[in-house]
């Protein structure tokens, strides 16, 4: 059995003659997928918020029931298909500073910090939950309910003052 003792510098300038250059980074296979569909993820999430401010729709059935459905993406990342509730569960409808909100722990949600938030987040030790669909909005539309699966409704709209009005008037309407 015969040993051989190579120095440092003969095996870096072997390295460097062939071209491969001296630091060489070796990955398992597997890992160029995980890379590429972290990166798919992250960029569908980016081009989804950056698309415009609108990420809910929210409206009023002829039956008076509110409906709140998540636009394009957003039904993915929030993992929802929506909230349908009869209006004389709402308690209070207003617009808050995106920043001024409490988020909680997703379950199951995405969020992207200054990017986009949505799907359920839990109010730890409340037991609450809460529907976010909010990308990069300054103003959301918070509307609150009772006896429901979701405690309160954050949602990016592209005009959260006049859903705020619009929706106060369906709930005079029906009280």
């Amino acid at each position: 059995m015969t040993v051989a003792l190579v120095s440092a510098s003969s095996v870096l300038a072997s390295t460097a003659a062939s071209g491969l250059g001296v630091l060489a980074l070796v990955w398992p296979p597997w890992w160029g997928f995980v890379l590429a569909v972290v990166a798919v993820v992250i960029g569908g999430i980016c081009v989804t918020s950056f698309a415009g401010p609108n990420l809910a729709a929210v409206g009023i059935s002829p039956d008076d029931r509110l409906l709140v459905r998540p636009v394009g993406l957003v039904r993915l990342w929030a993992l929802s298909k929506g909230v349908e509730v009869p209006v004389s569960s709402i308690v209070d409808v207003g617009v808050s500073p995106r920043t001024d909100l409490v988020r909680g722990m997703p379950a199951p949600g995405t969020h992207l910090p200054g990017v986009m938030t949505a799907g359920t987040f839990r109010q730890l030790g409340r037991g609450e939950k809460d529907l976010w669909m909010v990308g990069r909005n300054e103003q959301v539309l918070v509307i609150e309910l009772t006896g429901e699966r979701y405690r309160h409704l954050v949602l990016g709209v592209e005009d959260p003052e006049a859903a705020t009005e619009a929706l106060r008037a369906a709930l005079n309407r029906e009280r």
